[in-house]
């Protein structure tokens, strides 16, 4: 199963989803973008999408509050990273609990763990839990990076299902 994510402008993204009813498209925004998601055995209708391959994958992804958590895992580790077992029975015990994915990139380094609550207040409560610091926390994820800080990158987007004003 390959995961493919692109983002731009809502104008724009808003005429793929509409031409494409047959697909499932899930559409997202933040304050600066708008983004699809697509999971797909086949080939995207994306022109230019960010593409990984799915290692996890737990709960059915909908249109819901998602977290993307983009981080580094050097080559060497990748192997190790992947075949890393993560009790997800635990996972599935926190509060409006929806859907987890991790996704290993097709090309280079940068993974995502895509998490999926309810609301945006499950999922932030979410992140100050034991299992987000035990297996994602950036000093969790640190064994698995570069010893050279500066090529490591550890970063968060938050994406909501209603448009923002911003993006109209």
């Amino acid at each position: 199963m390959y995961t493919y994510i692109t983002y731009g402008s809502s104008f724009f993204l808003d005429k793929i989803q509409k031409k494409n009813t047959k697909r499932n498209l899930l559409s997202f925004y933040n304050a600066d973008s708008a983004y699809l998601y697509e999971e797909t055995e086949g080939k995207t209708v994306f022109s230019a999408p960010q593409t990984f391959i799915n290692v996890i994958n737990d709960g059915t992804l909908m249109e819901k509050p998602t977290m993307l958590l983009y981080f580094i895992v050097k080559e060497a580790r990748q192997e190790v990273f992947n075949t890393l077992p993560l009790p997800l029975e635990k996972l599935q015990t926190y509060d409006g609990y929806q859907a987890f994915r991790l996704l290993r990139p097709k090309q280079g380094e940068t993974y995502v763990a895509v998490f999926q609550f309810d609301s945006i207040n499950l999922l932030d409560d979410f992140k100050k839990g034991s299992f987000f610091r035990t297996y994602f926390s950036k000093e969790a994820l640190s064994q698995y990076q570069s010893e050279d800080i500066m090529a490591n990158i550890y970063y968060s987007k938050m994406l909501f299902v209603e448009k923002p004003e911003t993006l109209d």
